[in-house]
């Protein structure tokens, strides 16, 4: 069961569950008294601070700064608390909060436009807690709050931004104006969209969830957005060896490749499904590009098709391809094939007509664009793997709706759908036929190259060959893909890494992960 800790709720959500708590017993107060104790145990055994300085505003999010700032006094860090509000118009947990804290002797400072006071402050300290604004924007910053996230920012002294970097709104990837620049998010009990999209999340530096103390059965009534998966997960998820398996159990990949001037995108696909421990792995390809493959990838299998000038247009191939898909227990379609008119018919027609296992990616994409009752006629059988680019022209939208809506975006696909979708980008979102949403966690900007794709496409149709669920290899392969970039970019750096690096991660990140 997936932990609430990697759940993506929306503010809504979160406030319908803290209203949920509360009328079934949960006080307010003890909720954030859980949520400000767990925000300061963070900080105090990963970023220790020898003096802090506390900032909160009137609702909530300030509540829990207060609490934060008690906690940090307690353990015998020097704090300096200021708040943006009068403390008579803070809600009432706030002042509740503030109270207590005042009654240890802590004189909460009111910010006004005399900054003197703050700046001060922030000379001697080491951390700022930012509990300014929380969930609940609706407009850009103005004004004295506006003016103190300025004078926060440009201090330089690393922030650690309670729920959220004051700024940002809970449900979006869009920054409406100023924001807090954090160094460290601590996200309350789950991740919030704006966590993960993107230019928010630029906002947040490391996000970590820390706990509140929410009762099981009112956790239990609640339906994430969207989930975020792990190291111990995906593990789990990872088909099993048989240890006295051949080449026919670890299963058939049977891929549809290339064009004149793509040919790596074939070879690349290939790689990829061997790497992810396929049995077998056929390639078929246009025949002017065949000896260039065979020099390659040895390991693969071929099949010459008529082409021309490089492209799969012959309607003849389907029945050339037919023993091949008979064979095969996954089909991989796409890459590198080109968008010719000719091609995507060919490509409807082979879709049609095979029965095992779907990873329909790049150009392949397109050829559903205006057939999306073939699309759900595969139903599960069937994994999309579209960059922004392609899913605009399946969805009929546009990339820029695509990018800063890719949760929505995705939902909404599969909703109407029922095949499981990759999005790829960052972060790379997964859509499944339940209608659950994964949010994928890894992977860097060193997979912005030409051919990283590729390499998606043959490690998902591998894991399938392997004995993994669709929906399972759809979950999987991006993570796996993703951290075989992030463990380069721990050595390396992001902007060297290129296709051919992640295949050789691939073998270190698959021992790492096998349980």
């Amino acid at each position: 069961m997936t932990r609430a800790a990697d759940w993506v709720l929306t503010a809504l959500q979160q406030r319908s569950l803290d209203e949920a708590s509360v009328d079934a017993g949960t006080s307010g107060e003890t909720l954030m008294e859980s949520a400000g104790r767990h925000a300061a145990e963070w900080t105090l055994t990963h970023r220790p601070p020898e003096s802090a300085v506390v900032m909160a505003g009137p609702g909530g999010n300030g509540g829990d700064a207060f609490v934060v700032a008690r906690y940090l006094l307690q353990a015998g860090t020097a704090v300096h608390v200021f708040c943006c509000r009068d403390i008579g118009c803070c809600t009432p947990l706030t002042q509740m909060m503030a109270a207590h804290l005042t009654r240890l002797g802590v004189n909460i400072h009111i910010l006004g436009t005399n900054r003197s006071d703050l700046i001060g402050a922030l000379e001697g300290a080491n951390c700022v807690i930012d509990g300014l604004l929380g969930s609940g924007l609706s407009r850009p910053l103005s004004g004295e709050v506006a003016d103190t996230v300025s004078v926060l920012n440009e201090s330089a002294i690393p922030i650690v931004s309670l729920d959220l970097p004051s700024g940002l709104a809970s449900d979006s990837g869009d920054v409406p104006g100023l924001a807090i620049r954090a160094n460290v998010t601590l996200a309350m009990a789950f991740y919030k969209p704006s966590h993960w999209l993107y230019p928010a999340a630029e906002y947040c530096g490391d996000t970590h969830v820390v706990g509140v103390d929410y009762p099981r059965a009112e956790l239990s009534q609640v339906s994430p957005l969207a989930r975020v998966h792990n190291v111990e997960t995906i593990g789990r998820l990872l088909p099993q060896r048989v240890p006295t398996g051949h080449k026919g159990t670890f299963g058939h990949v049977l891929a549809i490749c290339g064009s004149q001037g793509m040919t790596g995108a074939a070879i690349l696909c290939a790689r990829g499904a061997l790497r992810a421990g396929a049995g077998l792995v056929t390639l078929a390809v246009p025949e002017t590009i065949l000896s260039v493959i065979q020099l390659a990838i040895p390991e693969a299998i071929t099949i010459p098709l008529p082409d021309d000038d490089g492209r799969l247009v012959d309607p003849g191939i389907l029945e050339r391809l037919q023993p091949a898909m008979e064979r095969a227990d996954v089909l991989a379609v796409g890459p590198g094939l080109s968008r010719d008119p000719g091609t995507l018919e060919l490509v409807r027609q082979i879709v049609g007509t095979f029965r095992g296992t779907l990873i329909i990616d790049a150009d392949a994409v397109r050829a559903f664009a205006d057939h999306s009752d073939l699309l759900s006629n595969l139903g599960e059988r069937a994994v999309l793997t579209p960059h922004p680019g392609e899913f605009a022209v399946l969805a009929h939208s546009t990339s820029k709706y695509v990018d800063a809506s890719r949760l929505e975006a995705v939902q909404n696909f599969v909703k109407r759908c029922p095949v499981q979708l990759v999005l790829k980008g960052r972060p790379t979102v997964v859509g499944l036929p339940d209608q659950s949403v994964i949010v994928n966690p890894t992977g860097n900007t060193g997979l912005a190259t030409g051919g990283s794709g590729d390499v998606l496409t043959g490690v998902m149709a591998g894991l399938v060959a392997n004995g993994s669920s669709t929906a399972d290899a759809a979950v999987t392969a991006p993570f796996i893909h993703g951290l075989a970039a992030d463990r380069w970019a721990d050595e390396f750096s992001e902007r060297s890494l290129t296709p051919s690096d992640v295949l050789e991660a691939l073998p270190r990140i698959l021992k790492e992960l096998e349980p």
